[in-house]
């Protein structure tokens, strides 16, 4: 089990890099099978590219052009993870999408402990969980630079933006939902 400040090191270090992107531009048993189940965490190569990504995000960047096709990927004994970023070209808008893979993955109870917690049947039937501030998520507020975390065993999706010109409207239910998608690529 990790420690709150890991924790808290490791939401804020996603929220950092999805900050970077933007400006470039359980307790409950494991079920047996099904496709929730994650026997491992996928390789790089699995990760999906910038304009797989875009094809699940679909609608979301109507309008907005990759920042760079290829992404950013980053790498570290513990982790790696691609970086996508969309901007607007005269409306100043930008939405970003991380996908990190994690050797030492955030738990439910991990969240649950840190008050991040948000049980969600979207991604509940992914096996996964929602991670965002103080546990409560209203999918009517407008998604900003801090979005929720969509985790799945050792994967975590999780869109951000900067509520401008043509996301200014780009809801939380939406960053899920597009985050969902992408998880879904993955399988």
């Amino acid at each position: 089990m990790s420690d709150l400040p890991a924790t808290a090191r490791r939401l804020g270090l996603l929220a950092a890099a999805l900050l970077v992107a933007l400006a470039a531009c359980s307790e409950a048993p494991a079920p047996s099978r099904g496709p929730a189940v994650i026997s491992a965490p996928p390789p790089p190569e699995a990760l999906p590219d910038c304009d797989a990504i875009a094809t699940a995000l679909g609608e979301l960047i109507d309008g907005l052009a990759v920042v760079d096709p290829a992404g950013t990927r980053q790498d570290s004994a513990d982790a790696f993870s691609l970086s996508c970023a969309w901007r607007g070209a005269d409306d100043g808008a930008a939405l970003g999408a991380i996908v990190i893979v994690d050797q030492q993955p955030l738990t439910e109870a991990d969240m649950r402990r840190a008050g991040l917690y948000v049980d969600d049947p979207r991604v509940a039937a992914l096996g996964g969980f929602i991670a965002y501030p103080e546990g409560r998520l209203d999918g009517t507020e407008i998604l900003g630079p801090v979005g929720p975390q969509v985790i799945v065993g050792p994967v975590t999706v999780t869109l951000a933006a900067n509520a401008r010109g043509a996301v200014a409207d780009v809801t939380l239910t939406q960053a899920v939902d597009g985050a969902v998608a992408i998880h879904r690529l993955m399988r």
